[in-house]
């Protein structure tokens, strides 16, 4: 009896650990109630900032944030990975963009990446994920 107790929760601690969240995504600088936090994951450079993105994740803003914070969590399997978020003002689940082709709704690169010149590079966006929970706090701009 006991071995079957013990099996028992070793498969229930493993079915729950499989479960648990890999990236927590922390957007800053939201500076309204309205709308939707949306994060794009990209495991690609031939993919990156299109809409070919692999997977995506959206929260209402609205009793989500808690200061300028909205925090979104994802399970993903381990590998590399860059991220696009923006808060959707319109919920339209597309990313306004001026003539120039830069972001007029509040938005943030993974690492936090800041281009100065040229387009974004996947290369200094990307980031790795194991096994272990990570953390991107990303400033909207």
């Amino acid at each position: 009896m006991k071995s079957i107790l013990l099996a028992g929760l070793l498969f229930s601690a493993a079915v729950s650990a499989a479960g648990d969240p890999n990236l927590r995504v922390i957007a800053t600088n939201v500076q309204s109630d309205a709308g939707q936090i949306i994060v794009w994951v990209y495991d690609n450079k031939d993919d990156w900032l299109s809409d070919r993105y692999r997977t995506f994740k959206n929260v209402k803003v609205a009793g989500k944030r808690v200061g300028d914070s909205v925090t979104l969590e994802l399970l993903l399997p381990p590998g590399e990975y860059a991220l696009s978020v923006f808060h959707d003002l319109d919920n339209d689940t597309k990313l306004k963009r001026n003539f120039i082709g830069l972001p007029k709704e509040p938005a943030a690169l993974s690492n936090n990446l800041r281009p100065k010149f040229g387009p974004p590079r996947y290369k200094d966006a990307v980031f790795s994920i194991g096994d272990q929970l990570v953390e991107q706090k990303l400033a909207l701009q």
